[in-house]
């Protein structure tokens, strides 16, 4: 008997903010009210969209989330929306829910695009659709409806699909990035240890949301984002520069002419073509000299602090020796003449 496929936990949310878009031209959809979530599911309480509950809300009362995991809004098209906007309004309400403890401000669930869009257009009010839901849920519409967007950048899918996985699993991101590794080295049989059906279950569900990874590509070309230097993360976080452009910068392993290729590719738009041929480049180039001495002296406490060697008794008792020497050279007088 063939098996049954369980229904995706996240089918109620889908249901719901499928049609949501960040247009203002589209006719306006009326209130959706979602399909009951599956008996599995971990969704906090029942999440419900009053049909009597589209209303005008005064601008001001709306309130963005700061973390969510959309950085970057293109300016052209927030100025070519607020445009639209003072002629017609906003036709399509925003998700919003009432704020905890409040009785007229709201948390903005979906719809930031447009909420941004109108702040520019000087528009007083807007139309809002109010959701009943709990602090999980709506932290899922709101990651659920930024994945939906063609627009959305490498770094911040990566942070929705993450932070999904973090919340559902309960797990920290590293303890999410080892059961990834974990369900690989399965496959391939590299370990007895079994990755849990129910975590599993979780971990399809939100790749099926994502639709264009997989847990494996995700572990393989998305988790070393997380990994970036800040300076390069920022890039990402703004749009600037795709992440294939980016793997190629990486490759370039002095952090100097990392940077200073980073900083050419933005200003000078390089393709990915060019990107390459200056990579190759640099890596064939031999330093012409070693760095000085006081350069090194700064490199050190940083390459101590990279390896291992304090979990070598030899290298260990080494260090110690030479660093009792380097105590006993700086407490020397200096030689006159």
């Amino acid at each position: 008997m063939a098996d049954i496929k369980k229904p995706n936990r996240f089918s109620g949310l889908m249901q719901t903010i499928r049609k949501e878009s960040d247009s203002v031209t589209s006719p306006a959809t009326p209130a959706i009210s979602p399909s009951p979530e599956p008996e599995s599911a971990t969704l906090s309480a029942q999440m419900t969209s009053h049909q009597s509950e589209v209303i005008w809300v005064p601008l001001n009362k709306i309130h963005r989330d700061s973390g969510q995991d959309r950085r970057y809004f293109d300016e052209i098209e927030l100025n070519n929306m607020a445009k639209s906007m003072r002629s017609v309004g906003v036709i399509d309400p925003l998700s919003v829910r009432l704020r905890p403890g409040s009785t007229d401000e709201y948390d903005l669930l979906a719809g930031e695009k447009r909420h941004r869009s109108a702040e520019r257009a000087k528009l007083e009010s807007v139309l809002v659709r109010i959701f009943e839901v709990g602090d999980s849920t709506a932290e899922d519409i709101k990651s659920i409806s930024n994945l939906q967007r063609s627009d959305l950048n490498a770094w911040e899918e990566t942070h929705a699909i993450m932070n999904m996985l973090t919340r559902h699993l309960d797990r920290s991101q590293s303890e999410v990035i080892s059961l990834l590794n974990q369900a690989a080295n399965q496959k391939r049989g590299l370990t007895s240890n079994v990755v849990r059906i129910e975590d599993w279950e979780i971990v399809k569900d939100v790749f099926e949301i994502a639709g264009r990874l997989s847990p494996e590509s995700f572990r393989k070309h998305r988790l070393p984002l997380l990994r970036l230097p800040e300076y390069i993360q920022t890039v990402f976080q703004q749009g600037k520069l795709h992440y294939t452009k980016v793997n190629e910068i990486l490759k370039v392993k002095d952090p100097v002419q990392q940077q200073e290729l980073l900083e050419s590719a933005l200003a000078g738009n390089l393709s990915i073509d060019q990107i390459q041929e200056r990579v190759k480049t640099l890596r064939s180039t031999k330093p012409e000299k070693l760095m000085d001495l006081p350069q090194r002296l700064v490199m050190v406490p940083r390459q101590l602090k990279q390896a291992k060697i304090w979990e070598n008794p030899q290298k260990k008792k080494k260090l110690e020796k030479l660093l009792s020497e380097m105590e006993q050279l700086l407490k020397q007088p200096e030689a006159n003449g």
